[in-house]
């Protein structure tokens, strides 16, 4: 899947998709507007879709669909799927921020503790992130 970037801006998402504090100055850092990304998992809200990607030098980063355009809309055959309410771990998500579901690839998907690792920046889960990231 490959997305390109139309906005960095809080200001372009609309109301109903600020699902996470966002505001009129909120600035998605260090994405860059006209640049191609790849994407690693898709994640899924009532009312919005944000993208996992890695912008070049930075950490992964999940990021609101809305300020992208879909170039390629094919999930990669070695994806799997979370649906977060009937997993354990995930079901955190579903419960404190309305994620309904999570797809990408299996580690992403099928470990909370690699799911959290990233966000956390614990080295070893980032390290298996860029593991994936160099395999595709």
């Amino acid at each position: 899947m490959l997305v390109l970037c139309n906005s960095v801006s809080g200001k372009d998402l609309p109301t109903n998709a600020r699902v996470m504090g966002e505001t009129d100055k909120t600035q998605f850092n260090p994405l860059e507007i006209g640049v191609k990304y790849k994407v690693y998992g898709v994640m899924f809200y009532p009312t919005r879709t944000d993208l996992l990607l890695c912008p070049e030098g930075s950490n992964p980063m999940w990021v609101p669909s809305n300020l992208f355009e879909v170039l390629d809309n094919e999930f990669p055959s070695n994806w799997g799927c979370v649906i977060a309410e009937k997993t354990d771990g995930y079901f955190d998500l579903y419960e404190s921020f309305g994620v309904n579901a999570i797809c990408g690839y299996l580690q992403l998907v099928r470990s909370y503790q690699h799911y959290i690792g990233i966000l956390e920046r614990e080295p070893d889960e980032l390290q298996k992130f860029y593991e994936y990231k160099l395999s595709c």
